[in-house]
């Protein structure tokens, strides 16, 4: 059995399609209408609890979540330090760092309405300030280019960084609230480099994005 990959079209699914693409393995990806109702269906509310997306099929059983899938992938597919690795440790900090903390904060800033529709300036003002904040701690560390997130290496958390490099720029809640990978140099140069891949441009085709996606979308 290959792995099977339920999304929507440029969702959060994009960073797995690309970690697939990366792995070099078979798989089917596919696309849910949401508008549709077909991310509330049994069959999928039985994937994924909240209805959301992504969800994957593998070999060892279905998983839903971002990073649960990315670092499965990652592990399976040499696409991070494996366990037991002596870089193990930083790495699995550092995704942690942004699953946790880049993902969520993006969230806010592309949604604050789901907080409050009264404040939703005031969270995304907030929102942004966190990103800020933990992008500049990001970029110092993503300076000394450690083995695990060089710009020239496929990596989990490359395509990570990248797919939330988007959102922060093409997708913020207000305009002027947007992030530019420009302001961040050792980032950009992550996601350049990775939107530069095959892989990444094959998975952003089916996904309907072509160009400089990651570091200049249009949105």
């Amino acid at each position: 059995m290959g792995y099977r990959l339920y999304g929507v079209q440029d969702f959060a699914n994009l960073a797995a399609h690309v970690a697939l693409e990366e792995a070099g393995v078979a798989y089917e990806a596919v696309f849910l209408d949401p508008e549709a109702g077909e991310m509330k269906t049994p069959a999928h509310l039985a994937r994924h609890p909240m209805g959301l997306v992504p969800a994957l099929d593998t070999p060892e059983g279905t998983m839903f979540e971002t990073g649960a899938i990315l670092l499965y992938l990652g592990e399976r597919h040499g696409l991070c330090p494996a366990p037991g690795a002596p870089d193990r440790a930083a790495f699995l900090a550092w995704f942690v760092f942004v699953n946790n903390g880049l993902h969520p904060a993006a969230m806010d800033l592309l949604h604050p309405y789901r907080i409050s529709e009264d404040h939703a300036r005031i969270v995304a003002e907030a929102a942004r300030a966190r990103l800020v904040e933990r992008l500049e701690a990001l970029e110092s560390m993503a300076a000394t280019r450690p083995a695990w997130l060089r710009p020239d290496t496929a990596g989990v958390l490359q395509i990570y960084i990248s797919m939330l490099l988007r959102w922060v720029r093409a997708f913020p809640w207000a305009g002027d609230l947007a992030i530019s990978a420009q302001a961040f140099p050792a980032l950009h140069d992550i996601a350049a480099a990775c939107e530069a891949r095959p892989a990444t441009i094959r998975a952003a085709a089916a996904n309907g994005l072509q160009g400089r996606f990651f570091t200049d979308p249009e949105g």
